[in-house]
């Protein structure tokens, strides 16, 4: 197993999620929420055929983060990891299903650990996951649909080299645009996601405790653009005496198309 450690956000939206690690030598994918064949189609253009995905990783049962699993697991037979209320809703799967705790760890064999955290998100059985190479110690997070981050979850990320980070909405944009009341107290009522301000302060954290590689993803195609999600984070952070490209790097996950991401 050879090759420099590497993560790609395949998608990130509410239209469907997934992020592609190699760790160790190692393909795994957190989440597979679009179709079987536009997962496909993502792969091969970064190089990588669906037959080399080790596993597949579930962060929880909704739609944008779990729609691609029962084709993909009968085409291709990987095997799938999720907690017990993630794995509950999925059925004609034909590949092998572990379930793991909220705060469980699994060894791939010859692969990397994979470690999971409970995530207040509104639904059983929701996580964030780090993934370590026991070798080299690379460490990449994977930390959307947070609903708010707690001092676990950020002791959990801590010192990660790459995070994934929820940006899912710019606050003026949520309040008045043309979501009913309930949706939008759903996502900014601290069971949904995580704002871009939000996201800009736990970045500090990260960034004082280690952590100088971030993707910004999740973010909502109604309620945010990618321009936004940039502005407000680097402008916080550099309210905070930190500056681009000198205490950090950011990135913004596309919400169509595989996205630049970093290799390690």
């Amino acid at each position: 197993m050879t090759g420099p450690d590497r993560i790609v956000p395949l998608y990130s939206s509410s239209s469907g999620n997934s992020t592609l690690i190699k760790s160790r030598g190692t393909y795994i994918l957190i989440d597979c929420g679009m179709s079987c064949k536009m997962m496909t189609k993502a792969l091969v253009s970064c190089g990588v055929y669906p037959e080399d995905v080790s596993a597949i990783f579930l962060t929880h049962r909704h739609t944008d983060h779990v729609n691609g699993v029962p084709v993909f697991s009968r085409k291709y037979h990987t095997p799938i990891y999720g907690t017990r209320a993630t794995l509950a809703i999925l059925d004609n799967l034909s590949s092998p299903v572990t379930e793991i705790e909220e705060n469980g760890i699994v060894q791939l064999e010859n692969g990397p650990e994979v470690r999971a955290f409970p995530t207040p998100h509104d639904v059983n059985g929701s996580v964030c996951y780090r993934i370590i190479n026991p070798e080299t110690k690379n460490s990449f997070a994977v930390m959307t649909d947070l609903g708010r981050m707690n001092d676990g979850m950020k002791g959990f990320a801590s010192s990660s080299d790459v995070i994934l980070l929820e940006s899912n909405y710019d606050p003026y944009m949520l309040e008045n645009g043309e979501y009913p009341w309930p949706l939008k107290q759903r996502i900014s009522g601290g069971h949904g996601h995580i704002s871009n301000p939000e996201s800009a302060e736990v970045a500090e954290f990260f960034i004082k405790n280690g952590t100088k590689k971030f993707i910004l993803g999740h973010l909502s195609p109604h309620n945010n653009t990618p321009d936004i999600a940039r502005k407000t984070f680097t402008t916080i952070l550099a309210d905070r005496g930190l500056v681009e490209n000198i205490d950090y790097e950011v990135k913004i996950a596309k919400k169509d198309v595989p996205s630049e991401g970093y290799v390690l």
